[in-house]
């Protein structure tokens, strides 16, 4: 009897571990991560520029109608890239002693920021006779006198207000052709800057959001922002690009991308995407006028792409882009899989990419304009 009592109690616990095993087996298993859920890539339509070891592409573009303008840093010179054709050419020749430090477009003409000069609007013939806006000669002019404080000009849409940013930032009050200076903000490291038609501005810096309205002090130091009607919005890990699309700011930081509805009074971040692992990171995206693009990184590069401009369905992810054009030294499809220091999507919406001496023009639905580019691998002589 008591034999049988051992023999039962070993049966149960043979059934009992095998239950065990079976229900372990069918415990929901957690979604794999963004980044382990990469699709396969299709072949691209992409336009590669080398542009040689006499070229530094890094600081913000300027865009006009027919034309992207590029600062090259080496040769302290404009190149630009004809939107038609593709062909690149040197725009604005260098100076050693007056360096192009920013440059935008208001769609009509192109504006510099040049040391020993000042504010400069290009009149499409000569840097030495075009007209100094702004000069940096005077004592006593602020932010502009130091030589290499900027990074970029935008305008504001209605093409009235203009602002030099990069560290610190300078609005213009462009009308009647005047360019008067109304208001400076000093801060190291802006990042991105936007501007409204009513003279108000936002800028972000590496873990800030300033708000300034069209109603601050025409001076505006760091620390004191509160005191000059400002407004700023820490963010606790470092910001690495922000977008202002249909009333929204955009911003991405860590793993994450929110939004919070303009004006910017009482700033509601609203988590509109997470890299769902830790070790995930955006570096960089840009918004198009239909679709989304950024670059992120976990020990390695790779991309997110959304098919539509408002983050609304799940994005594309692929460690590169494989290209149409054939490598023929490693015997298959040249890909891209790098970060950049820039991403701009233009007008005809392709994706402008660039860092140091790259240039990519990308746009999966096939490359719009740059004809002499599209589907190759090209090299920029420098003039």
């Amino acid at each position: 009897m008591k034999r049988i009592s051992i023999i039962t109690m070993f049966v149960l616990a043979i059934i009992l571990t095998i239950n065990a095993q079976q229900r372990k087996k069918t415990t929901p298993v957690r979604k794999p991560t963004v980044t382990t859920a990469k699709k396969a890539n299709t072949l691209a339509n992409i336009a590669i520029v080398n542009m040689g070891s006499d070229v530094s592409l890094e600081k913000p573009l300027a865009e006009g109608p027919n034309a992207l303008y590029f600062i090259n840093q080496l040769g302290r010179s404009v190149l630009a890239v004809d939107k038609n054709t593709g062909d690149i050419s040197q725009y604005i020749p260098g100076g050693r002693d007056k360096m192009i430090t920013a440059i935008g477009h208001n769609g009509k003409d192109l504006y510099m920021m040049i040391t020993n000069v000042g504010l400069v609007r290009y009149d499409g013939q000569n840097r030495e006779t075009s007209p100094c806006l702004f000069p940096t000669s005077d004592r006593g002019k602020g932010l502009i006198a130091h030589q290499r404080a900027f990074e970029g000009i935008i305008f504001s849409p209605n093409k009235r207000w203009l602002v030099a940013y990069g560290n610190g930032a300078i609005l213009f009050d462009t009308d009647g052709g005047q360019y008067k200076p109304i208001r400076e903000y000093t801060a190291n490291g802006i990042l991105n800057a936007f501007v409204f038609d009513d003279g108000s501005m936002i800028t972000t810096t590496g873990s800030e959001i300033i708000a300034i309205p069209a109603t601050a002090a025409a001076t505006i130091k760091p620390y004191h922002e509160a005191e000059g009607g400002a407004k700023i919005y820490k963010v606790k890990s470092d910001i690495q690009a922000a977008a202002i699309k249909d009333g929204m700011l955009y911003a991405c930081w860590s793993r994450f991308i929110a939004k919070t509805p303009l004006p910017w009074q009482d700033v509601k971040w609203e988590l509109i995407y997470q890299l769902e692992n830790e070790d995930n990171r955006f570096r960089n995206f840009a918004i198009g006028p239909k679709s989304i693009f950024a670059e992120c990184e976990e020990y390695g590069q790779y991309y997110c792409q959304w098919s539509s401009a408002d983050f609304s369905d799940t994005p594309k992810v692929t460690d590169k882009i494989i290209t149409t054009i054939f490598d023929h030294i490693l015997n298959r499809p040249q890909a891209i899989q790098r970060n950049s220091d820039q991403l701009h999507f233009d007008q005809q919406g392709n994706l402008i990419m660039y860092s140091n001496e790259h240039l990519d023009i990308y746009n999966p639905e096939g490359v719009k304009g740059y004809t002499n580019l599209q589907n190759k691998r090209t090299r920029y002589k420098a003039e």
